[in-house]
């Protein structure tokens, strides 16, 4: 068996097995409206490490995320909504509102339709000062992405995806330097799926579906590739887009010049 079939029937073997207990989360937890964590960050680490083989840091939050100076970043479109008749904020899986019992949600209060149900407007936190500070010791940011294939309280179907972003790249560092640089703060607003995140290039190494039964979640994957070098496409809705027009286009409470790299 090659090291690259071990790993990736081990990091099968740790999604299913930590994620064993998802079918009474989903069951208690929505019950007291209380939010389901489908990949959690600790679990989001332990992935990492497996698909590595390196160790977590041993920390649970302080310090690097893996003792090789990885430095994971999880993410999740299981989003909780809000009722169209109280206003309150419902998890994902109810299919009713606890306050108020009704049936109608939206992504957000602004909607005027019920049309989006959720906002999927997940972050992966990235600090510009620590970027920085420590890019000497970083090997390289780890991206999990969780996300239901539809959005239905009856969803029981979840895609996980994982990428790696190499700390050298251009577009993520002149990003980090334009928000270090701002009278904001210095938390860069990376989402999955935008942009930012495709200028970053993320090179994706695996790709799969888990499914929740009512005793037990499985776990298939749809794509794995430790060795995979190409980063992902830029969708066509991205396309004339570059790192200039981007950056320029964000408000870094500065008064806009010209545009120069550092």
């Amino acid at each position: 068996m090659t090291d690259c079939l071990r790993s990736k029937l081990l990091v099968k073997e740790v999604i299913e097995g930590c994620t064993a207990g998802l079918p009474f989360q989903i069951k208690y937890y929505t019950r007291f409206n209380q939010s389901v964590k489908i990949i959690d960050d600790t679990l989001s680490e332990v992935i990492i490490a497996a698909l590595n083989k390196t160790l977590c840091g041993g920390t649970g939050g302080g310090g690097w995320d893996t003792v090789d100076n990885r430095e994971g970043k999880n993410s999740s479109h299981v989003q909780s909504k809000y009722c169209a008749e109280c206003g309150k904020k419902v998890v994902f899986f109810a299919p009713e509102c606890p306050h108020c019992q009704g049936k109608q949600f939206k992504a957000n209060l602004s909607q005027k339709t019920c049309k989006k149900v959720n906002r999927r407007d997940g972050r992966w936190g990235i600090n510009a000062k620590s970027h920085f500070k420590y890019y000497d010791e970083l090997n390289e940011y780890c991206l999990t992405l969780v996300e239901p294939l539809t959005d239905d309280p009856s969803c029981r179907e979840f895609r996980i995806r994982y990428w790696v972003v190499n700390k050298d790249s251009e577009h993520l560092n002149d990003y980090a330097q334009a928000q270090l640089d701002s009278d904001k703060s210095n938390h860069i607003n990376f989402q999955p799926l935008k942009v930012d995140f495709y200028l970053s290039q993320p090179v994706k190494k695996f790709d799969g579906i888990l499914t929740v039964y009512a005793d037990r979640t499985e776990f298939n994957y749809t794509y794995f590739d430790l060795d995979n070098q190409t980063p992902e496409k830029i969708p066509t809705k991205f396309a004339g887009l570059n790192t200039q027009t981007v950056l320029e286009s964000k408000n870094f409470n500065k008064e806009r010049g010209e545009w120069v790299r550092n």
